[in-house]
């Protein structure tokens, strides 16, 4: 598959596995159909679009997810969190928090999860109003853990810190494990 022209930051695959995202630091969310190989199917830019540019930030996409259907998808880095609809390729949702830049990001039920340049994970609701934020360690948070499992949900956080966090409940941080040379 080519058609980035830099640094590919993240990708995600669709629940049937036939389509995959990806973005790039050239400011490009991929499209791609995985039978096919080869060019892109559809390529959105965020960074060109009222609704989720940031041109004092750039335009690097740095995160994005499919949600269970594979109809939306949400993606953010310089430009805005933006939920997007596939079919029309438009945005349709801003996630407003104007200096964080978003490094990692999942749907999760009816929310968005996300967590980047700040030491908190959001939880957006679908409208993009910020429900919660959950503090954390890591001044800038890099990964996001879920097992949604319906008996054993954890949510663990992990960045620039020694220490992963981690919430049983999401709303809040339970604990944080860290280890250390004896």
């Amino acid at each position: 598959m080519e058609g980035h022209m830099d640094y590919v930051h993240c990708v995600d695959l669709g629940n049937s596995s036939q389509e995959c995202l990806s973005g790039s630091e050239d400011g490009t969310v991929r499209m791609w159909d995985a039978r096919k190989g080869g060019n892109a199917v559809h390529v959105i830019e965020p960074y060109k679009h009222n609704l989720s540019s940031r041109p004092e930030l750039g335009k690097w996409i740095g995160c994005l997810a499919f949600d269970s259907s594979d109809d939306w998808l949400v993606c953010g880095g310089a430009p805005s969190l933006c939920v997007w609809h596939i079919r029309s390729l438009s945005p349709s949702t801003k996630m407003q928090k104007p200096h964080m830049t978003s490094n990692v990001v999942h749907f999760y039920d009816d929310m968005v999860i996300s967590a980047g340049s700040e030491p908190y994970i959001n939880h957006w609701s679908l409208d993009g109003n910020l429900q919660i934020e959950v503090p954390v360690a890591a001044t800038t948070v890099l990964t996001l853990g879920i097992n949604s499992s319906p008996t054993q949900q954890v949510l663990s956080a992990a960045g620039s810190s020694y220490k992963i966090d981690v919430c049983t409940d999401f709303r809040y941080k339970d604990f944080s494990l860290f280890f250390c040379d004896s």
